[in-house]
């Protein structure tokens, strides 16, 4: 499902992705970035905005200026009284990209999404997968660069109208 990112997103999100990137350094959070060819700012903007998107589609309330190390979901959705479902939110700069996760991920949330950029203002939440099923069809991939981690490929990823569907059930069963 497509999401455009209005001006003001943008604006806030280069400013949440700068943000997230000094916090995590100063706080001693190890740079564990693959792709070394890229700017490591830019990889943490397009994950800010990965995370709006998201959060634009679901309606979620989420604010890109709310800084904080992650600890496992990048979003969080309500669903009856104090449950929450947790979202990890995995971006690209890919078009046809997979959902790749580190090859030590502890695999802390519920539900992850892929979002691959399209433009920079213009992402693509391809689909996802709950966490158990992600545990048993990931596949071991080798990346290059020394990269070795898991793949779920994108065709196997459920669309994001059944995560809404389950998300409705839920609320309201």
């Amino acid at each position: 499902m497509i999401v455009h990112l209005n001006k003001q997103e943008m604006a806030l999100t280069e400013q949440a992705g700068k943000l997230r990137w000094q916090l995590a350094r100063a706080a001693g959070v190890k740079d564990r970035v693959v792709d070394k060819d890229r700017n490591p700012y830019d990889i943490d903007c397009l994950g800010v905005r990965a995370e709006v998107a998201v959060g634009k589609l679901l309606n979620l309330d989420f604010s890109a200026a709310t800084l904080g190390i992650d600890s496992g979901g990048d979003l969080f959705v309500p669903i009856k009284d104090d449950d929450f479902m947790s979202l990890q939110i995995k971006a690209t700069f890919h078009k046809s990209g997979n959902l790749l996760f580190r090859h030590d991920c502890k695999f802390e949330f519920q539900t992850a999404l892929l979002v691959c950029q399209m433009s920079s203002d213009v992402y693509d939440v391809v689909g996802c997968m709950g966490v158990q099923q992600i545990q048993a069809r990931k596949i071991k991939v080798d990346k290059g660069k020394g990269y070795v981690g898991w793949q779920i490929n994108r065709t196997d990823l459920a669309p994001v109208s059944d995560l809404w569907a389950y998300i409705q059930k839920r609320r309201y069963s």
